[in-house]
């Protein structure tokens, strides 16, 4: 019994942080307001998460499994047509970044050590360029390593574009621009081997 309490308190607190950090930011994210939406006293969080850093490390951990989760789940896409998958896989993570806009900032912070997950994140992405450059669906003089570093560039500052202002009326506008663009600077015209 106390087991599953302390389960609770914990899922509680967790719950109230990733609200928060969704809602506000991470920045928000104090153990004073966390606490009061979870219905639980200080000790509790430290006893978890031992402190602040670790309630957003659990929360960010929370945030890449939703992530990944949406990723694995998302409708297929017509392997055949690699602009359409790399369309895909763009318009997944921008919407990511719209809808948890005070998360994507901790999820994929501009300076600092990256999260673990950051590198699963990348390792799928040049898994998928490896899989163009393999049927020849890159543009000519354009490799899996230099397609993964363009895009993920472009994506990042587009996505945190979305984070910092989710409400700009340009964001879909602007996302498909510059999607688009680089579709067509990655992936060629021609139809890929079907193999």
């Amino acid at each position: 019994m106390l087991q599953n309490a302390l389960g609770d308190a914990r899922q509680r607190l967790l719950a109230a942080a990733f609200e928060i950090a969704t809602r506000d930011g991470v920045d928000a994210v104090s153990t004073r307001a966390v606490c009061a939406a979870a219905g639980v006293q200080a000790p509790s969080l430290y006893h978890h998460f031992g402190d602040r850093s670790g309630l957003i490390r659990a929360v960010v951990d929370t945030a890449f499994e939703e992530y990944f989760q949406r990723k694995d789940t998302a409708a297929p896409v017509d392997d055949a047509d690699p602009s359409a998958r790399v369309a895909a896989g763009w318009d997944a993570h921008i919407a990511f970044a719209h809808a948890y806009p005070g998360l994507y900032t901790a999820m994929y912070p501009t300076s600092g050590p990256p999260p673990s997950q950051v590198e699963r994140s990348g390792a799928l992405l040049r898994a998928g360029f490896d899989e163009l450059e393999q049927a020849g669906a890159l543009r000519a003089g354009v490799t899996a390593a230099l397609a993964t570093n363009a895009l993920r560039a472009a994506l990042r500052g587009v996505a945190h574009a979305v984070a910092a202002n989710p409400d700009n009326d340009d964001n879909d506008a602007t996302s498909a621009v510059v999607r688009d663009a680089l579709i067509h600077a990655l992936v060629s015209d021609q139809s890929p081997d079907p193999r």
